[in-house]
């Protein structure tokens, strides 16, 4: 059996990689991509780099990039690549502005739906449409209250 063929990645064969470099293993993922605006035609040699934290240090990449909010206007965001945990989606939420506050009202949201699907006095109130109505005037209620605290004229 070619060992090489259950191997994820372009290794040439087994006995081809030097001892410093391994096979990525069956559970993680290569990720490639441009990580910097900056283009360099000329390859640059650097010596000396031992870790994915030297790379990053010495190259420092980052990239900005377009993004929409839920009314479509776009934010330029410049993403800075340090650390591997920028990389993730934390690391990311953590250097937008636009993500943390998107994150955010995310969290919110997803609070008041274990609340209110916890609450059987609600489910059991809209099963009945007159009281399903009641809830519903109420709840305009309040959002025109805030909005008019909102928007004082």
């Amino acid at each position: 059996m070619n060992p090489t063929l259950n191997m994820p990645g372009a290794w040439a064969a087994v006995r081809d990689v030097p001892p410093s470099l391994s096979p990525v293993s069956l559970n993680k993922t290569l990720y490639v991509a441009k990580l910097s605006d900056d283009y360099s035609p000329t390859p640059e040699a650097v010596s000396g780099l031992e870790s994915v934290e030297d790379v990053l240090s010495r190259f420092k990449p980052e990239v900005s990039v377009d993004l929409k909010d839920q009314d479509e206007s776009l934010y330029t965001e410049t993403f800075q690549f340090r650390q591997m945990k920028d990389f993730t989606r934390k690391g990311l939420v953590e250097q937008s502005d636009l993500m943390r506050s998107l994150d955010s009202k995310i969290t919110d949201l997803r609070r008041m739906d274990t609340q209110l699907r916890s609450n059987k006095l609600l489910q059991n109130a809209l099963k009945n449409p007159q009281a399903k109505q009641i809830i519903l005037e109420m709840i305009q209620q309040m959002l025109d209250e805030i909005e008019q605290v909102g928007n004082p004229q």
